[in-house]
């Protein structure tokens, strides 16, 4: 089963490098680095990994459009050229690999089209949880979308995931802008697709910041809310 895992970087220079060769110990994968717009040396960093081994390749977006358009290039290409299952695999550094397997393994296993990694599946104390006003968020947003879904999520906002074809087809196709994970999920299940979640560590960023902050959190709940509850009520038109 060719496996294709997609980083969306923004400005990710410091980091990037160890994030790819994080994703490659992953030995069957391909990694495919999305340039979303960088204005530090995350392009020119990019393009020369991608030189330097065959696993690698990179696209760089010519502006900056946010990492639902970043991960939607990603599926665009995984669809392209055949892959049958894709990771999202985010640039700052948050993600383990270890993690990713047991995804992938899961996914594999269930013959599920997404399995999401979830930090609340697994308290180690080596788990980062972020603020709690951030998990409060995540909660409320948990429990929406168990209610529309009918079955239990904990960490709808996860950017650690497993695709599989169908999902890379869809998401080629139509894949949320902005915030886009929570309106995925809901948009997955919406389509009945076989979805799941795993226990999964993540670590604090090692660079830069993230653009939930402060003021943006409830801007962030109040955008993410409306985006699901508009997603619940449309017709299937795809």
């Amino acid at each position: 089963m060719s496996f294709l895992i997609i980083i969306p970087a923004f400005n990710e220079s410091e980091i990037l490098e160890r994030t790819v060769e994080t994703a490659l110990l992953c030995d069957d994968a391909d990694i495919l680095i999305v340039d979303d717009g960088s204005t530090d040396g995350t392009t020119l960093r990019a393009c020369e990994m991608a030189a330097q081994n065959q696993r690698v390749d990179s696209i760089s977006l010519p502006v900056n459009c946010g990492i639902g358009s970043a991960m939607q290039s990603g599926f665009l290409y995984a669809a392209r050229y055949g892959y049958q299952a894709a990771a999202q695999f985010d640039g700052d550094g948050q993600h383990s690999v270890e993690s990713l397997l047991q995804l992938r393994q899961k996914a594999r296993d269930e013959n599920l089209d997404l399995c999401i990694g979830s930090r609340f599946l697994d308290l180690s104390s080596e788990n980062f949880q972020s603020t709690p006003l951030r998990r409060f968020g995540i909660l409320f947003l948990a429990k929406l979308i168990s209610l529309l879904v009918g079955s239990r999520v904990t960490d709808p906002t996860s950017g650690l995931r497993v695709y599989g074809r169908r999902a890379i087809e869809l998401f080629a196709q139509c894949y949320p802008d902005d915030y886009p994970e929570p309106e995925a999920l809901l948009l997955a299940s919406r389509k009945g697709f076989r979805i799941a979640e795993a226990p999964a560590v993540m670590f604090e960023r090692q660079t830069g910041s993230s653009s939930i902050r402060y003021l943006k959190t409830a801007y962030y709940m109040i955008k993410v809310t409306t985006a699901i509850l508009i997603e619940r009520m449309r017709g299937d038109k795809l």
